[in-house]
């Protein structure tokens, strides 16, 4: 089986779905977003959680970690299968993409946004949205420029408003089932 690379928006529920895959597979499982913080803290010797690191250093400098933790995940991918869960940003830097896509199979969590907003809203308005007084314009404007990129990127988009991690889960292994048959290839 190929590695499987979750992209999506924030709060889209990739982590969620991407342990219980990891778990129904047998597979590692890893969070961009942690994997981040650690290379944060080895880097300034400074515990941060990603949002933290964010905020304090900037967009850029959070992009340049991002950028150099998921090439460090390309150069290991040859010893172990893993479910990766990006961050929601991490699509949208070109070298990224192309770093994405070698890894595994890439599969878009597009939740609706309704789905979205309440989750996303939960820890308060992300630092990350263009109008902080209006968080459904923000998401609005947001969608309208990742949606895209999510879809170029992915191999497979799986839409969704009310089924469960667990439904979500077993429509992805059931992609894989179908699209290993028609390859001819059920190991692969």
């Amino acid at each position: 089986m190929k590695n499987i690379i979750l992209i999506g928006m924030k709060a889209c529920g990739k982590s969620t779905v991407g342990k219980l895959l990891a778990k129904k597979l047998g597979i590692d499982f890893i969070e961009l977003d942690s994997e981040i913080e650690k290379a944060h803290l080895l880097s300034k010797k400074e515990s941060l959680n990603f949002r933290e690191i964010f905020k304090k250093n900037g967009s850029d400098y959070f992009r340049k970690l991002e950028s150099e933790v998921l090439k460090d995940i390309f150069k290991e991918k040859k010893i172990k299968e893993f479910i990766l869960s990006c961050g929601g940003g991490t699509p949208l830097n070109e070298n990224n993409q192309e770093t994405i896509k070698s890894l595994g199979e890439v599969i878009f969590l597009d939740a609706d946004k309704m789905v979205l907003l309440p989750r996303i809203l939960k820890h308060g308005v992300p630092a990350f949205f263009p109008f902080q007084n209006d968080p459904e314009k923000s998401l609005d404007e947001l969608l309208e420029k990742r949606k895209p990129i999510y879809e170029k990127v992915a191999d497979k988009t799986i839409s969704f408003t009310k089924e469960t991690p667990q439904q979500l889960m077993e429509r992805i292994i059931n992609f894989f089932s179908r699209h290993s048959r028609e390859d001819g290839n059920p190991d692969d």
